[in-house]
């Protein structure tokens, strides 16, 4: 007899990923998951035992947009981030005195580096509580970082745009497009996600530059830091690229080589495929008449079935079967997100992300199922 599983759930309670998942198991008949709340986890003394007990299966959510949540997970990372003494810092103590402030990019590395250790803290508590996380949390740790992401990938023969590694600032930039013979190119933050501090630059045979980024400079200090707008907009001015690509390369960032992509309608567009055990199963088109697509971006959903019947049987084919390579090469995520991008004029495909967290897709069904109850319906204990 199949025994229904019974899921702990590692999760900002109230978030829309929670209410998800919860909706979910109540849609599939399961028992309601226990609640761990990141906040609860993160703090000194929490006790794990008793939050994984009577459970087998987990179910881990991003920590994201919750301000607490951010101080405690910059406080694990100090230690760290002062060891490297690369990247911003800010001392532990001061931690908890850090304001809210969910819009701008902060000690990216550091908080970065506090999420590894949560997340390999809690690899070794599934193993200790024989407990099956729906998505390795060692393998969530890889996939927030970029160039450890691009190097599975590579490593799994998953088609990628060329890099030129991590850029130290705008010097580097030129230095590095120069060597390529690169003239557009994409800058993006190694632990950003949400395509906050992306940048997508070009540069003219006249070295005249212009940048697309939803990243506002916030000025008032002699190093000044960068602030998500969700608002797409266009810098012509060398002295603002200069100044914004300063800024997001403190916070460690990496060159990417600019791969063209297919437009529909006048628009270019990529897709997000998310895998679920393998299968490509919920895909939601992205279009915009910027180079950067993400939704949340004020752009706009395309018709997936425009795009299938441009390609065609083979090339959509092909596409799929693309994000599910790139899936697989991350065997420890029962679900993850693909961004998939199909090449100008339909031929060849790359991957520019695979997300831990990419299945926040309330319009998208597949067998009638949204992607937390698809989830659900392909997990065996």
């Amino acid at each position: 007899m199949i025994r229904s599983p019974r899921f702990a759930l590692l999760a900002n309670p109230g978030s829309r990923r929670a209410l998800g998942f919860l909706a979910a198991c109540r849609a599939r008949g399961l028992e309601a998951p226990r609640i761990i709340p990141w906040e609860n986890w993160l703090r000194p003394g929490f006790d794990p035992a008793t939050a994984f007990e009577d459970v087998d299966s987990l179910r881990i959510e991003t920590p994201a947009e919750h301000p607490e949540v951010e101080r405690l997970l910059l406080r694990m990372g100090a230690e760290g981030c002062l060891r490297e003494g690369l990247y911003p810092f800010l001392a532990e103590e001061d931690c908890r005195l850090l304001p809210d402030d969910n819009g701008v990019l902060r000690y990216q590395r550091q908080w970065y580096l506090g999420w590894h250790k949560a997340l390999l803290e809690i690899d070794a508590f599934c193993v200790r509580f024989r407990l099956r996380p729906m998505s390795q949390p060692s393998e969530i740790a890889l996939l927030f970082d970029k160039l450890a992401t691009r190097e599975r990938l590579e490593h799994a023969g998953v088609p990628i745009p060329s890099a030129a590694g991590i850029c130290r600032d705008f010097d580097d930039l030129v230095s590095k497009m120069d060597a390529t013979g690169w003239n557009r190119v994409f800058l993006k933050p190694c632990h950003g996600s949400s395509a906050s501090g992306v940048m997508a630059i070009a540069r003219d045979a006249r070295g005249r530059w212009q940048a697309t980024t939803s990243a506002v400079l916030e000025d008032g200090s002699p190093a000044p830091g960068i602030r998500n707008s969700k608002q797409l907009r266009r810098l012509g001015d060398p002295e603002a690229i200069r100044a914004t690509v300063d800024a997001v390369c403190r916070e460690r960032a990496l060159i990417e080589r600019w791969f063209p992509k297919a437009t529909l309608n006048g628009k270019v567009f990529d897709l997000r495929v998310v895998v679920i055990g393998g299968t490509p199963a919920h895909v939601a088109v992205r279009t915009s008449r910027f180079p950067i697509t993400n939704l949340h971006l004020h752009n706009q959903r395309g018709e997936l079935q425009s795009v299938i019947e441009a390609l065609g049987e083979s090339r959509w084919k092909a596409a799929l079967d693309t994000a599910s390579a790139a899936a697989a090469a991350f065997p420890g995520c029962h679900v993850c997100g693909v961004d998939l991008m199909i090449g100008a004029g339909g031929s060849g495909q790359a991957i520019a992300e695979v997300n831990a967290f990419g299945d926040l897709l309330h319009h998208e069904l597949w067998q009638g199922m949204d992607p937390w109850e698809a989830a659900l319906a392909c997990w065996k204990i």
